[in-house]
């Protein structure tokens, strides 16, 4: 599957990476296996990584579909979440733009796109110089 999500509760963060082509099937699966986490919860930091990102299904209808799913699992609960999408590819950037205006003011959800890794990990608090850096010293359960 070309999406990967992993929890990493010591920063409480999300890491969701893409790669190859967006498929909203493959999104809700792992969506749903996100929602059934222990971990899962409003609050999370998400980073969505878009980097590797070569496609965009256009499946459209299904994918605000996913959206309001989205909606359900991580916001609207009182607590806000913090999301930052990371793009640097024309495709990746139509994909993180989608994504972040789906979210309503009212989700309590806050999305922002970023094209730079240093910057969405500076802006996520984060103390690491690269994801992979992250990744290498962080437990990260799968989901």
């Amino acid at each position: 599957m070309p999406i990967s999500v992993q929890i990493i509760a010591e920063h409480n963060l999300v890491y969701v990476k893409y790669t190859g082509a967006m498929l909203v099937s493959e999104t809700a699966e792992a969506l749903g296996d996100f929602a059934k986490h222990p971990l899962a919860g409003p609050g999370l930091r998400h980073l969505v990584d878009l980097t590797q990102m070569t496609d965009i299904d256009r499946d459209y209808a299904k994918f605000m579909e996913i959206q309001a799913k989205k909606t359900e699992t991580m916001a609207s609960q009182g607590v806000e979440t913090f999301m930052v999408y990371l793009a640097n590819t024309p495709i990746g950037l139509r994909a993180a733009n989608m994504g972040k205006n789906g979210w309503t003011p009212e989700s309590g959800v806050v999305a922002i796109v970023l094209e730079n890794e240093d910057h969405a990990l500076v802006t996520l608090g984060l103390p690491f110089d690269t994801i992979e850096m992250m990744l290498d010293r962080c437990e990260a359960q799968s989901v």
